[in-house]
């Protein structure tokens, strides 16, 4: 029969250390969420700072990789034991439900609870000195498994010392959990739609005529993109990113007369808030910000 065992908590609390000391001598597939989702950012094309948006659907990205590797385990009769952070219960019972489908299985899970003076032994090792109190806030969130969500058997470890915790089940965050979950999933499709109108409108901007306005003299024409090209017009698709501050000129102004270019100019340690543009200024920015939308009517804008 499968078997499967999380090993969830807090950073740097001992789950890896924990791992090779209990099960690298069994025969078992050893699986790490970091390993997957370092594979994510690889393929997203990111290696150092990663936006916020673009982390949370590699870590998405991560999790359902994972899922399909010890779902692969499962039915290959594996035993698997599992590197992950699993903070909340909506997160485990997401993954046990699909575990569950593929038969008999045994899934356990390990909590790491360090003694303070343990984790802060392990912090120092990793050299993150100065991130205790950090990860000892994050520890909070952390929500311990009850039964109901599915494990056989729930341990707390502490000190690197497995003991069996079985509190009374709570059937109710179960049909939370998947509530939640629900929820999320309507509005992740809901997101993937937006984008998929917005990528299909940026695209259809490469061919259809739309208002180009000068943020410099006020001109405005409407054109397409390849005409404005050739008439020496700063504009996106071809030059800059809809949505993103770069210079909306014509042909005949210069790039330094425009936000772009005052807000370059800008001493670094001074902050650029919007109370120091004047009307145009804040047309610009304004009509900017809602490219390419923004484009394709003309009373809305009009400088």
């Amino acid at each position: 029969m499968s078997s499967i065992t999380f090993v969830i908590g807090a950073t740097a609390s001992g789950k890896s250390f924990y791992i090779n000391e209990m099960f690298s001598q069994e025969d078992v597939d050893i699986l790490n969420a970091y390993d997957y989702q370092q594979r994510a950012y690889d393929e997203a094309g990111y290696e150092d700072a990663i936006p916020i948006s673009v982390q949370k659907k590699c870590v998405m990205k991560a999790n359902s990789m994972l899922l399909e590797d010890i779902l692969r385990d499962v039915k290959a009769g594996k035993k698997v034991v599992v590197e992950q952070t699993f903070y909340k219960a909506k997160r485990r019972i997401a993954y046990i439900d699909e575990i569950r489908k593929c038969g008999d299985v045994t899934i356990d899970v390990h909590v790491m609870c360090p003694d303070d003076d343990q984790w802060k032994m392990n912090i120092q090792k990793r050299g993150l000195d100065d991130r205790f109190e950090y990860y000892k806030a994050i520890e909070t969130e952390i929500e311990f498994p009850n039964p109901s969500e599915g494990f056989d058997n729930i341990f707390a470890v502490k000190n690197g010392k497995p003991v069996l915790r079985m509190d009374d089940p709570k059937p109710e965050i179960v049909d939370i959990a998947r509530k939640e979950l629900q929820k999320e999933a309507e509005m992740i499709k809901a997101e993937d739609a937006r984008r998929e109108e917005k990528e299909k409108l940026i695209e259809s901007m490469k061919k259809r005529p739309f208002w180009h306005y000068c943020e410099v003299c006020g001109k405005k024409e409407y054109i397409t993109a390849e005409q404005a090209y050739m008439s020496g017009w700063d504009y996106p698709p071809h030059i800059g990113m809809f949505g993103v501050l770069s210079p909306r000129t014509c042909g005949n102004c210069s790039d330094m007369d425009t936000l772009w270019a005052k807000f370059i100019a800008k001493d670094e340690s001074n902050c650029f808030t919007t109370s120091e543009l004047n009307e145009s200024e804040r047309k610009t920015l304004q009509r900017i910000k809602g490219e390419p939308e923004s484009l394709l009517t003309e009373d809305a804008w009009d400088l």
